[in-house]
């Protein structure tokens, strides 16, 4: 099994780091959890998650470009985003075990690091340094994912409300609504962004606030862990 080398390992921790902030947030710890598992390369064009298969890996994006791609209602792939380094992707399937949302496809060649749902979940099962950092790093990658779901369901709201910018007397320009198509197309969006989860708009907030609750509670007990040490 090829492990990523240090001087790669401690390029992405750092990149990781920075671009997912959280409490004790470490690039050693990140390292750590990165020497967990095993750099793999893909050509362009390798499908490294289907959507709709099981889920049974994270990834650490080493090098490269990913799209994410979702089928529309005419059955054919549609982009949704590109992902680059740093990032993580493929957790929610691993974390609920539920299936893919999406495919994510290698646009050029990349190099990942992966991570089996058997390492994911004895790590973050315990109190190591790997396991910690871990778990604070998908919680952060998941308020991610739900403040950037936020704003784009307030961009939805709002484009289709045509309350912002709209004149009060309609024109023939103003007053015709979006195609149902272009609605729909907005809403399979937004549910690629969640990770496939069955999306209830009114309890993005609250969820976001148990998240916070939670990363809170777990950055207490290793405080008082080190103080009881």
């Amino acid at each position: 099994m090829q492990r990523i080398s240090p001087a790669d390992a401690d390029r992405l921790a750092k990149r990781i780091v920075s671009h997912h902030s959280f409490p004790g947030a470490s690039h050693a710890a990140i390292e750590r959890v990165l020497n967990h598992g095993e750099l793999q390369h893909f050509d362009h064009g390798t499908t490294l998650c289907g959507e709709s298969q099981p889920g049974n890996e994270l990834f650490f994006l080493v090098r490269g470009n990913i799209t994410v791609l979702r089928k529309g209602g005419d059955g054919t792939d549609r982009v949704i985003s590109d992902m680059t380094c740093p990032n993580v992707f493929g957790h929610m399937s691993v974390i609920d075990g539920s299936v893919r949302s999406a495919t994510c496809r290698a646009n050029g060649p990349v190099e990942v690091v992966v991570l089996p749902r058997q390492i994911v979940d004895r790590l973050i099962s315990e109190g190591s340094v790997a396991g910690v950092a871990l778990r604070r790093l998908l919680i952060a990658s998941l308020c991610d994912q739900l403040s950037h779901a936020n704003g784009f369901v307030r961009k939805l709201v709002l484009d289709h409300s045509g309350l912002p910018n709209t004149p009060t007397t309609p024109t023939p320009s103003t007053s015709k609504e979006s195609p149902p198509s272009s609605h729909d197309e907005s809403l399979r969006t937004l549910t690629a962004k969640l990770g496939g989860w069955d999306t209830n708009l009114q309890d993005l907030d609250e969820l976001e606030k148990e998240v916070e609750f939670v990363m809170d509670e777990d950055q207490k007990r290793t405080l008082d862990a080190r103080y009881r040490s």
